[in-house]
């Protein structure tokens, strides 16, 4: 009788397990198409977002939806793949080579080796997805350089998305962009490239 209970006991725990809601995972991803090679014999310079800062309340797995003014939601059922900073920066860093094009190599964080000649900072201010509206993106970034003058600049981006996590992602993701572009054009500014 002991031995059937345990049977029954275990088909029930098996079949709660199997009705169980799966978590999925999000990614973030450059918007701007990758520039092509550069051509053979030329040189080519480096940047680094060297760091990314972003706010507390997002700066976790699962990804956060504002409902109303006051409320937030936090789903452990739908989570970034990647620590958001990283996502974040991995992404500004590919959005940033593409817009400065092939004579470029940008990578994301602090590499080793020889020190790019240009570091990026940013600082997200904002970084939020409201329920049936869309998200919103307020970045504070510098960029210095080995040599010459530091340039700073505020970066603001809004996108339409809809209630599925996989449309906020890709809101971002073009959000984003913006930024990266706000952000090529202070790494080689206006007539002296291509951003």
């Amino acid at each position: 009788m002991t031995r059937c209970a345990a049977i029954a006991a275990c088909l029930a725990l098996a079949g709660c397990a199997g009705g169980a809601a799966t978590t999925r995972y999000y990614t973030l991803s450059p918007e701007t198409p990758p520039a092509t090679g550069a051509p053979a014999g030329t040189s080519v310079r480096t940047a680094s977002v060297w760091q990314v800062a972003i706010p507390e309340m997002v700066d976790r797995r699962a990804l956060v939806v504002r409902t109303s003014p006051n409320r937030v939601e936090i789903s452990d059922l739908h989570q970034w793949a990647e620590p958001l900073r990283f996502g974040i920066a991995r992404t500004l860093a590919a959005d940033i080579a593409a817009r400065l094009g092939p004579g470029w190599a940008v990578v994301a964080g602090q590499p080793l080796g020889a020190s790019p000649e240009v570091r990026v900072f940013v600082d997200v201010q904002r970084f939020e997805a409201v329920a049936g509206r869309g998200v919103a993106v307020e970045a504070l970034w510098s960029v210095r350089p080995a040599q010459g003058a530091r340039r700073e600049g505020r970066s603001s981006a809004e996108e339409p998305a809809p209630a599925d996590p996989a449309g906020i992602a890709q809101a971002y993701s073009r959000a984003l962009a913006r930024v990266a572009r706000d952000i090529a054009g202070a790494i080689v500014p206006p007539g002296q490239g291509t951003p």
